[in-house]
């Protein structure tokens, strides 16, 4: 595929007013689970064909890709896992083990155990990053790969104009680590979330009761994520090794931190382009899920 690094895709689809998770979808198929690395991961798959497996982001789990769930299934094998120590299942351990690399080991050895060849794969934000892991260090596994403003801020590091959005970011994460010293883990996700929505304080309060509950229901694993060790170093020059294609999705109205990741992705990434979704902000595939889902599958129609 010829390289596109300044190709802009607008689709031009507005969200709809008032969307929840319930008034959007029937209800999901049961959960199943696959016993990977030691673990059960929970998992939901719908329809038949490739699969196109789902990685949800930080403070997150399946019931994130429910906007997705119905169109995807349309056409393809829908499959989205909560990984490990997130969704209601009961934790393994006290979660010593988490971090990027036992995630991405773990989403690696999931997409092993599906049977079902090299996949889709959608990663979302800390998502985003697990997939390009698994795309740099597996590439058999992976027939395209989807990042949403992956969390890839290392690469941000040598980028001059990138220091005053990692500024913000430094300072939304010492309020965010305050509140988790202080034993408030759901005060940390909900400064977690009006960080990356980018709308102001009070964002999160405004959400669906939905998304609210889902990101709640996760608040626990904000300790263990702030304590994690830093995830196995992403360059430019890794990005380069990566030959899947791949679609880079943003938010028209994500903060300046993700789109300078999403441009520096796009610049150092082989075989990517750049889909921009009107009326959405970091959580876009939840914010304009018919925009999302349009960009996604003309991409995946295309693979």
């Amino acid at each position: 595929m010829t390289r596109l690094t300044s190709f802009w895709l607008t689709v031009v689809i507005a969200v709809s007013g008032g969307l929840t998770l319930q008034a959007r979808a029937e209800a999901p198929p049961p959960t199943r689970q696959l016993s990977v690395n030691g673990v059960e991961l929970s998992y939901i798959e719908q329809g038949t064909g490739t699969p196109v497996v789902f990685v949800h982001g930080a403070f997150s789990d399946v019931r994130f890709w429910e906007p997705q769930r119905q169109a995807v299934a349309k056409h393809y094998r829908f499959v989205a896992y909560n990984y490990r120590y997130h969704g209601a299942a009961p934790w393994p351990d006290d979660g010593k083990q988490y971090s990027a690399a036992t995630h991405a080991a773990d989403l690696a050895a999931f997409i092993r155990r599906l049977n079902a060849g090299p996949v889709h794969l959608v990663g979302l934000s800390y998502g985003g990053l697990l997939a390009t892991m698994v795309a740099s260090e597996h590439p058999e596994l992976v027939r395209s790969l989807t990042l949403a403003e992956p969390a890839i801020g290392v690469l941000l590091m040598e980028t001059p104009e990138a220091k005053p959005a990692l500024d913000d970011r430094g300072k939304a994460m010492a309020s965010i680590v305050a509140a988790v010293k202080a034993g408030d883990a759901v005060q940390a996700t909900k400064l977690f979330f009006d960080w990356v929505n980018n709308q102001g304080a009070g964002a999160f309060d405004k959400q669906p009761e939905a998304l609210r509950q889902m990101m709640l229901d996760n608040a626990k694993t904000v300790p263990l994520l702030l304590a994690a060790p830093s995830p196995p170093a992403i360059s430019c020059a890794t990005l380069g090794g990566v030959k899947t294609p791949t679609l880079v999705i943003g938010g028209e109205q994500t903060s300046r931190y993700f789109s300078l990741i999403n441009e520096v992705v796009v610049r150092c990434l082989p075989s990517s382009r750049l889909a921009i979704i009107p009326k959405a902000t970091h959580p876009m595939s939840y914010q304009n899920p018919g925009g999302f889902n349009e960009a996604l599958l003309q991409f995946l129609a295309q693979r």
